[in-house]
């Protein structure tokens, strides 16, 4: 019976394939479309969303504010100023996984033998590396006893330490910071474009103890920054709570005064982007699931009208022995295999043209390529088919009541 089905469609098919073949350009563009925009939308969301998480997946950047006196305004202000204990007192909390100092130093001179180079200095703590998500290609990150100590250390950026050193190995050679000698200890892996701190990626950094940094460079035990990782993307908000409430009595300040601490929570970030790219690719969806719709209703359309010129055809059949659920089936394998088929060249077209923009688009930070996934596939067919059905419902009823005795009075 499949077969004998098979066979039925395709002569159909043959028969009027200029009508289907033009019925169907709704279809095509409409799967061109959802597959492209699929492609495009999966592409984005992964490039953003990978980007923005470069500088670490769930970081959290804080520092001291001011605390405003009543009635006397900016004047009066009281600056709040953070010191390397309070990192500790955030990494006791139970929503907190890691905390590190952050101490900045922009266009330091970094000197290797005859080279020398502007590059940004940071001071950071042993557990950057888990905040911050390096990853050691070469060597070693800061250790705790580096930190103790504030050993002249130095872990580099992969891009710094081509910049200071070009092609050569780095590892255990002295660079100079400031006049100071510093021992490589080790090099990170490359991580590549990021959106945070974009002027100034982890790529192109070098990373000292923050101790030493204090003693050597900046003189000062205080801290402008800190950086801290929650235990969970979901714990973000808690642990901003709790951290303020923390740090407010050893600095005299309301832990409801939002004045007095700063934060920028990556995850807020997240949601803001991951929100704006459900909507866009709920609309590409969207888009493409109603071109399709509306290619369906020519073919439909289409169908109706062979109907029609074959009512003598379904007579005869009719009359030798055919029931009216063959002739339904008939016809409904036939709109779905105009749909199915047509589809299908749309999706090839739309797969074309994405792994040709992602091969020819250029890298840019702020520019993403299409990626096709599994998912897309898997949606574009069910789609196709769904279209294919609903396309051939009304016709294939149609012919289905055809009564035989009216339909072979006018052969």
């Amino acid at each position: 019976m499949l077969a004998d089905l098979a066979r039925e469609t395709r002569r159909s098919l043959r028969a009027h394939a200029l009508r289907y073949t033009l019925t169907s350009l709704g279809i095509v563009w409409g799967a061109f479309m959802l597959t492209y925009l699929s492609a495009s939308m999966e592409g984005t969301e992964r490039h953003f969303m990978g980007a923005m998480q470069k500088m670490g997946p769930r970081i959290v950047f804080t520092g001291g504010g001011v605390v405003m006196k009543q009635r006397v305004g900016e004047r009066g202000a009281r600056p709040v100023e953070l010191k390397a204990a309070d990192s500790l007192r955030m990494s006791s909390l139970s929503t907190v996984e890691a905390a590190s100092p952050r101490i900045e130093l922009w266009s330091e001179m970094v000197r290797y033998g005859r080279r020398t180079k502007l590059l940004q200095i940071e001071g950071v703590s042993e557990s950057a590396d888990t905040i911050r998500n390096y990853h050691v290609a070469e060597g070693r990150f800061l250790s705790p006893i580096d930190v103790e100590r504030a050993e002249r250390v130095a872990f580099l950026g992969a891009d710094a330490a081509v910049r200071v050193f070009g092609g050569e190995p780095a590892l255990g050679r002295r660079i100079e910071i400031g006049g100071t000698s510093f021992r490589v200890v080790g090099v990170a892996a490359r991580k590549g474009m990021q959106l945070v701190d974009s002027l100034s990626p982890d790529d192109r950094k070098v990373l000292i103890p923050y101790t030493t940094a204090q003693r050597i460079l900046t003189q000062t035990d205080k801290i402008a920054e800190f950086t801290y990782s929650p235990v969970s993307a979901e714990l973000s908000s808690e642990s901003v709570r709790r951290v303020r409430e923390l740090t407010a009595p050893h600095h005299g300040f309301d832990p409801k005064l939002e004045t007095a601490m700063w934060f920028f929570d990556i995850q807020e970030v997240l949601q803001l982007v991951g929100g704006l790219l459900a909507a866009m690719r709920l609309f590409n969806v969207v888009a493409g699931l109603t071109t399709l719709l509306v290619g369906a209703v020519g073919v439909m359309n289409i169908m109706l009208v062979i109907v029609g010129e074959r009512r003598a055809e379904i007579g005869l059949r009719k009359a030798i022995g055919a029931t009216g659920r063959a002739i339904f089936v008939q016809f409904l394998a036939e709109s779905t295999a105009v749909c199915l088929a047509s589809g299908l060249v749309g999706a090839a077209l739309g797969i074309a043209l994405a792994q040709l923009v992602a091969h020819l688009a250029p890298a840019s930070p702020f520019a993403s390529t299409p990626v096709l996934d599994l998912k897309t596939v898997v949606t574009l067919t069910s789609a196709l088919v769904l279209v294919g059905i609903v396309a051939g419902v009304a016709p294939a009823w149609r012919a289905a009541q055809v009564p035989p005795a009216e339909a072979l009075r006018g052969v």
